[in-house]
């Protein structure tokens, strides 16, 4: 049998395709490949893949947290944004018996029921690369709460006695920086607590002469449990105040979103009605433009 004269031809592309793939078992790992790491940034949430962008985009979906003691004030600023973009709110409540939620989780909320998820402190580089923040929507403080009437400010507090801080907030650090700066014989002590919670439950017991924490979680412990109607916020001189805007999550994707909120909190704060929604809560923040 005599073969086509195109056979030689062919063989030998078949053997330099061959070649071509066993030098490339043994090559670097191609630039493609290298990139990978870049996914694994993202959480992974179950089902994940099923979950498309959604069709309807005349909503604004956001999610607030029962667990934020500001849910409700959160709440009813996502339906102003949503009212000045011209948009339907369609609000999702987080309920959950954890006291905080791990990343993974937040990421699969966002997936599936939140454009925008309410109320993150605008930390710098607090975030992953998935995540992005708004502009904040007001601004609040760290507050330095006790039950001794006879405290008007930090100043009044002598040296030895006991403050209950939230570990890890910038407030705490900035308490502890200032302490390690004096003699320790002028010094507060100063014990972490692991939430607000148990900073403001530790003042209760008398365990705490003064407790650190974050404004709005004093202000909803307020609101729900009488034994707390008598702590009182005071002057944190010689310490500056520490204040922290406060805003919304999307995912990094959604940049346009995100650009629209933005300046729809921004004509918000102008006009004032953000500052009428968290005078009509009594609410301890500020939304000046």
């Amino acid at each position: 049998m005599r073969f086509p004269r195109a056979f030689p031809q062919l063989a030998r592309r078949l053997l330099a395709a061959a070649l071509a793939a066993a030098l490339a078992a043994l090559a670097p790992v191609p630039a493609l490949a290298q990139n990978e790491p870049e996914f694994f940034e993202k959480p992974y949430a179950e089902g994940q893949w099923n979950l498309g962008r959604r069709l309807d985009e005349s909503q604004l979906r956001y999610c607030v947290d029962k667990r934020d003691g500001d849910w409700e004030v959160a709440a009813a600023i996502a339906d102003a944004i949503a009212g000045a973009l011209l948009l339907e709110p369609q609000r999702y409540v987080v309920e959950s018996d954890l006291v905080m939620e791990d990343i993974t989780r937040v990421y699969a909320l966002m997936l599936e029921h939140c454009d925008l998820h309410m109320g993150f402190k605008l930390l710098p580089e607090g975030y992953a690369n998935w995540a992005t923040l708004t502009a904040a929507y007001y601004d609040t403080q760290y507050v330095f709460v006790t039950a001794d009437p006879g405290l008007k400010s930090m100043a009044d507090l002598k040296a030895g006695r006991t403050i209950g801080a939230t570990l890890g907030t910038s407030a705490h650090v900035r308490l502890v920086s200032y302490l390690t700066a004096l003699p320790s014989g002028q010094r507060w002590r100063a014990f972490p607590m692991g939430t607000n919670d148990l900073a403001l439950e530790s003042l209760l017991s008398g365990s705490v002469d003064v407790a650190l924490v974050w404004a709005p979680v004093l202000w909803g412990k307020q609101r729900q449990d009488p034994a707390y109607a008598n702590l009182r916020v005071i002057d944190p001189a010689p310490l500056p105040a520490t204040t922290m805007g406060v805003g919304g999550l999307l995912l990094a994707d959604r940049t346009f979103l995100r650009s629209a909120i933005d300046e729809a909190i921004a004509a918000l704060r102008a006009d004032g009605t953000i500052g009428k929604i968290l005078e009509s809560f009594d609410f301890p923040a500020t939304a000046g433009p």
